[in-house]
């Protein structure tokens, strides 16, 4: 009921809104314009992904490899008494015999790797612009809060998390973002045919931003989970963020970088289990001309039976590629890492390069566990404007405590326009 209440409210608002607006004479576009402008000012939206994935997994007799290609086809209406519209479908296939478990084509004698095939609507928002530099969205879209940590659109799967959701975002205020968001439902990346495939949901998200210039760039935020078909992943989080870069030599592009993020973590709405667990997140980098490195540490807390967890955030970016800790142990986890970065922006065979390598080494937070360590690396040629070729590779090797060894190779080619 609550929801219904929320989504109901905001759109009256905006309904409101564009009424007065109409009442103070401002004048309406011309007939044949009423049709036609939020067509030819709108844009078609395609992004299609071919990805071959290899994984080969510690327990299991067969590898697992997947021919995937997922296409995205929508339209961006222009604006059109305040408001314009987004509709996008989805559809995700596997080419050739199946030799992966996708979790839902049952060949559990297989590793995983989650892109199933699916068809559906992946966005479908209509956004009110009446309200300065405050727009209003409501329907299924993506969301992503600052570096998805703790909520994103998954886009390294080839079916996209989307949310139906009511969004509120504010710039009102010099060098001040501030961000409502309620979500009915989650749409998750497993699609349709699997049972955990949608997350009823009661949830809201708030978070602010304030730009703070040469002091950096300091965020707060909340996320509050009501996930009535997971109530053991319903939480309560409030954390704060602080970004800052410090300019060495401009002629030569050095710089330095700091990042530091703390947040707070209990139990909320059905979940069965009483708990309070906290994240830190530390990291310093250099950057160099095209070069770059960065160390960090993060640690989502645990005590041996409950844990910090992020279930909607972007997982694949976090704790190494081969996806090994999805699921916070019971234990908690502390990742050290350290990456290495080259950006070759004038490439010979394409308009730029991107070259990566990360080391992470893992262990529990209580107890001190051996959970493993890990190396990843990719390269991704950007070409054509709208192209992007990458491969990806990532092993993982347990340790004494950590999930079984795996190791995984990706090759893929993306069209974007």
């Amino acid at each position: 009921m609550f929801r219904k209440y929320m989504i109901a409210t905001i759109a009256t608002t905006a309904l409101f809104t564009t009424a007065s607006a109409e009442e103070n004479n401002t004048p309406p576009p011309e007939r044949d314009n009423e049709i036609i402008a939020p067509i030819t000012n709108g844009k078609p939206i395609i992004d299609i992904r071919y990805r071959f994935e290899f994984k080969g997994q510690e327990s299991f007799v067969e590898n697992a490899y997947a021919n995937t290609v997922r296409t995205r086809l929508g339209f961006e209406t222009g604006e059109v008494y305040n408001l314009k519209a987004l509709v996008e479908f989805e559809n995700v296939f596997n080419i050739g015999g199946d030799h992966f478990n996708s979790t839902t084509n049952g060949l559990t004698q297989f590793p995983v790797i989650a892109d199933p095939d699916a068809t559906e609507i992946n966005r479908a928002q209509v956004t009110f612009t009446g309200i300065e530099k405050t727009p209003i969205t409501i329907g299924r879209q993506r969301y992503n809060l600052n570096n998805h940590r703790f909520v994103g659109a998954v886009d390294w799967r080839q079916n996209q998390q989307t949310f139906d959701a009511a969004r509120i975002a504010s710039s009102l205020i010099d060098n001040v973002a501030l961000d409502y968001v309620y979500i009915s439902r989650v749409h998750r990346i497993f699609g349709d045919d699997h049972p955990l495939g949608e997350f009823d949901s009661d949830s809201h998200l708030v978070s602010a931003a304030i730009n703070g210039g040469e002091l950096g760039m300091l965020k707060g935020y909340g996320v509050l989970l009501d996930l009535m078909d997971a109530p053991a992943l319903s939480s309560n989080s409030w954390g704060v963020r602080y970004e800052k870069t410090f300019p060495i030599d401009e002629k030569d592009n050095v710089a330095l970088s700091v990042v530091g993020e703390y947040a707070s973590q209990s139990d909320a709405a059905s979940n069965p289990v009483a708990y309070r667990e906290s994240y830190i997140h530390g990291e310093g980098g250099i950057a160099i001309g095209a070069f770059a490195g960065k160390i960090g540490y993060e640690k989502l807390g645990g005590d041996g039976i409950s844990s910090f967890k992020t279930p909607l955030a972007t997982l694949h970016k976090f704790q190494g590629f081969a996806d090994a800790f999805l699921v916070t142990p019971p234990e908690g986890i502390q990742d050290i890492y350290g990456t290495l970065f080259y950006h070759w922006k004038k490439a010979p065979y394409g308009t730029s390069a991107k070259l990566l390598a990360t080391f992470h080494k893992f262990k529990s937070d209580v107890g001190g566990l051996d959970f493993g360590n890990e190396f990843d690396a990719s390269l991704a040629i950007s070409f054509r404007e709208n192209w992007t070729a990458q491969l990806k590779g990532a092993v993982f090797n347990g340790g004494a405590f950590g999930p079984a060894d795996r190791y995984l190779f990706w090759a893929s080619l993306r069209f974007q326009y």
